[in-house]
């Protein structure tokens, strides 16, 4: 029985820190040997696949947990600084040696490392025939995946797949996927995951002009939807705004305003309305499909069921600027005494969402 557990670990450590690399790793001859196994992933030892690498993680979807679960979308802040924090406790470092070409700690590839190393710590508590410590080395993965990997991955995943169609990254995102679905049926995480999420509309504004929406609907960790760069595109194609290759997620606001202007928010609105409406129904359907992480799905799901009726309100009723006591302010405070400035802040009745300490920011 020991042998088994032994055996089952050392794969499961392997499987999870080869997908890390080939998530982190460029393409390349230094890959060849690590995919000379599945042919489908032949071309990522060559270097001639480098242009969908860069298409996939570094222009189309960023595989960053910050980047999908921050309130504001962006990489980085509070979310990323708590990956780092778990990467401190158990001893994990890659993030720091500058191997990797990563803007941050919770970059996908880094987890799924991370991840290989506790699984690699039960592996060798069990070899040794120690226990205990195999037990506390399997509560340290359920706490990873609670906190973590499987409050987010699977979202991106959809994500990235759409924009790596027809490359070999989309055999890697499938494997990631399949991997990660396995560890929640083995580990069975829950109730551990339903303590620790409570499901919110994510507080999605009740007035709103274009630049609140934009903002609104380009944080997934608010809006509960992925808004993709296709998915702009696609809109703005359909309503005749020009879009060049080059342009990115950021021109959501401009199509919204364009849109406003033309008389085509409705037509906008709709089309957001379905990729919102199709996300939530998604959410729905891994609900059942994984018991272990359903309060993660349900959570993912309200949000993107109340960004669905807000689209369908703005495409019935337009857009509704705020008034003056319901305009968003956002605050941008940096220096040594950040925190200090948080609670003062709190203290006024300003919503604080991110603080990151940093006393070498002015």
């Amino acid at each position: 029985m020991t042998a088994d557990l032994v055996d089952r670990a050392e794969r499961r450590t392997l499987l999870a820190s080869t997908l890390g690399r080939l998530l982190l790793a460029e393409p390349g001859p230094g890959l060849a040997q690590l995919v000379a196994p599945l042919p489908e992933l032949a071309q990522l030892a060559d270097t001639a696949s480098a242009a969908d690498y860069e298409r996939v993680f570094l222009r189309s979807v960023p595989p960053y947990e910050s980047a999908f679960r921050s309130d504001d979308g962006r990489q980085g802040g509070a979310v990323a600084a708590a990956v780092a924090d778990v990467y401190a406790e158990a001893g994990f470092d890659e993030h720091e040696g500058g191997q990797w070409r990563v803007a941050g700690p919770d970059h996908l590839g880094l987890e799924l490392r991370c991840h290989a190393d506790l699984v690699g710590r039960e592996g060798a508590a069990w070899a040794a025939d120690r226990p205990d410590e195999a037990a506390l080395a399997v509560e340290e993965e359920r706490r990873f995946l609670a906190d973590h990997l499987a409050t987010w991955a699977a979202v991106a995943i959809r994500a990235m797949q759409s924009a790596a169609t027809g490359t070999p990254y989309a055999v890697v995102l499938a494997l990631v996927d399949e991997f990660l679905m396995e560890e929640v049926d083995r580990l069975r995480p829950a109730p551990l995951l339903g303590q620790r999420l409570e499901a919110s509309a994510g507080h999605p504004p009740t007035a709103f002009g274009p630049a609140r929406l934009a903002r609104h609907l380009l944080a997934p960790g608010r809006s509960g939807v992925w808004i993709g760069v296709d998915d702009i595109a696609a809109a703005a194609v359909r309503l005749g705004f020009p879009w060049r290759p080059m342009d990115g997620r950021g021109r959501l606001r401009q199509i919204l305003d364009g849109a406003a202007e033309a008389g085509e928010l409705p037509a906008l609105m709709e089309f957001l309305h379905t990729v919102a409406a199709d996300s939530a129904a998604w959410y729905r359907q891994q609900v059942e499909r994984q018991p272990g992480t359903a309060a993660i799905w349900s959570d993912w799901a309200v949000r993107a069921e109340a960004t669905a009726d807000l689209l369908a309100h703005a495409r019935d009723a337009g857009l509704q600027p705020p008034t003056a006591e319901e305009t968003e302010v956002v605050l941008r405070v940096c220096g040594p005494d950040v925190s200090r400035a948080a609670g003062l802040l709190e203290a006024a009745g300003f919503t604080v969402s991110d603080i990151a300490e940093d006393a070498t920011h002015g």
